[in-house]
């Protein structure tokens, strides 16, 4: 079941990722000292056939050798930490070395669907200040407006609606499905209805996104408390749109009001500095499993992923679904079904799947016996098997934390980096995490410079 159903990824997601090609083959720079525990050394990825080794692995811990040739002659990035198939963002390697370089006049921009662990914004604020640190400020990126959870919460932002406004998502998968990048929008047609983002970063354009549709309403804006526009939302045909305000350099706050003659969905604001550098855009959902996205209208989906224009997108699922009864053909099918939708809409766009943390389980009939959850473990597996045949990055954050049982460790730690529900992590595991990610991820992408011709960066 699981050969038939890996053999048709590939065309469903063709021009997902790319290979790295080239003739020098050099050693990785020197890791850091590691946050947290690996094992000392992943296997090579399974699809790489008849391998020869090409240059010796380094003696930093959990490197594999830096590139391999499989039977064809094709190079190929072998695993860097945790991180495997990193050949395949070479899109999201191009994009960053030329907003490195000075050759940028446009942000590299990160996109991250997932669950709760996306949705606290907790590793991705990790992830977006080490990048930014390294590349530049592009901005906050996309945030939405209102509340579309009451706990909704994002760095350095702070959002509120009244009662007039809705969350829409389509309860239980009804609904029009068109919901924003997100995947989650507000709604409301009362003259009282009012949402706003208040932001502490800076700001020179603030894009807002909402829909079109034949019986939409009218909204006004204001920016810092003045009315700058109002805006139409009738429209021949449902469809998305969107409106930049350009203001000062400066921290905002953005509110918008219902006129009250029709239906007002809006989806959020992307804040944008007036330089170029890294956004990464945290678009989690709480209790999200990877069928959610499944539930959105795909022509709108790929309406928002190509405006958005993302120079990789990560798919952070796979917490959930570890709760359910779900066969790994299922996970797979519906795994292959979004990676094709995101691959149909941003063709060029490099991939990467996520794997999720450990996750503990209470042994039945003891106190406190915590043991990983072997549907976790194999929904890790399937997650590794189908991002290689679908030609994604796979970063297995269950083996960087240290493999099956670190959760029950991390939770009895002294200063605790998981969460008393063994499901979660604290602030501080999410930061050492993230850390790591972002670590391999630097790793690979030094090693790619140099194998394709690129003078080292002078930057960590």
């Amino acid at each position: 079941m699981r050969v038939s159903l890996l053999a048709v990824i590939l065309p469903l997601v063709l021009g997902c990722g790319d290979m790295v090609s080239g003739s020098k083959t050099p050693a990785p720079p020197p890791a850091s000292a590691p946050l947290v525990t690996r094992p000392a050394a992943p296997e090579t990825p399974a699809a790489v056939p008849d391998a020869e080794t090409t240059d010796a692995p380094s003696d930093a811990p959990g490197d594999g050798p830096v590139v391999v040739t499989d039977a064809g002659g094709a190079m190929r990035q072998a695993p860097i930490g945790s991180l495997r198939g990193p050949h395949f963002l070479r899109h999201l390697y191009e994009a960053l070395a030329r907003l490195e370089d000075g050759h940028a006049h446009d942000d590299v921009r990160v996109l991250q669907y997932g669950d709760s662990h996306t949705a606290s914004d907790l590793p991705t604020a990790t992830m977006r200040r080490m990048l930014q640190q390294r590349f530049g400020d592009g901005g906050r990126g996309f945030v939405s407006i209102g509340k579309p959870w009451k706990k909704y919460t994002q760095d350095a932002i702070h959002t509120g609606m009244t009662k007039e406004f809705k969350p829409e998502k389509g309860r239980h998968g009804l609904g029009d499905g068109a919901y924003g990048l997100l995947g989650i929008a507000i709604e409301g047609n009362d003259k009282d209805a009012r949402a706003w983002i208040d932001s502490s970063t800076s700001a020179a354009h603030l894009e807002l996104s909402y829909f079109e549709q034949p019986r939409g309403g009218a909204f006004d804006v204001f920016i810092d408390g003045a009315k700058v526009a109002r805006v139409a939302t009738k429209g021949a045909k449902a469809q998305s749109a969107w409106k930049t305000f350009d203001v000062s350099e400066s921290t905002h706050k953005m509110e918008v009001r219902a006129v009250g003659d029709g239906e007002v969905r809006l989806y959020g604001v992307v804040l944008d500095r007036s330089t170029a550098g890294v956004m990464v855009d945290a678009l989690g959902i709480n209790g999200a499993q990877i069928h959610t996205a499944l539930a959105w209208n795909e022509a709108h989906f790929a309406e928002q992923l190509k405006h958005r224009a993302p120079d990789v997108v990560i798919l952070a699922y796979g917490t959930n679904e570890s709760l359910e009864k779900l066969s790994a053909a299922e996970y797979e099918r519906k795994l292959v079904d979004l990676l094709g939708r995101v691959a149909r809409a941003v063709p060029t766009t490099s991939c990467l799947l996520l794997g999720p943390p450990d996750r503990a389980a209470l042994t039945k009939g003891t106190k406190d016996d915590w043991k990983t959850a072997p549907k976790l473990v194999e929904i890790v597996e399937s997650q590794r098997r189908v991002a290689e045949a679908a030609g994604c990055a796979f970063y297995d954050q269950l083996e960087a934390m240290g493999g099956p049982g670190s959760m029950a460790v991390w939770a009895k730690e002294p200063h605790p980096r998981g969460g008393k529900d063994r499901i979660h992590l604290t602030r501080d595991g999410y930061a050492a995490l993230a850390t790591a990610f972002v670590g391999d991820l630097m790793r690979a992408y030094a090693v790619w410079r140099a194998d394709n011709g690129l003078a080292p960066s002078s930057r960590p």
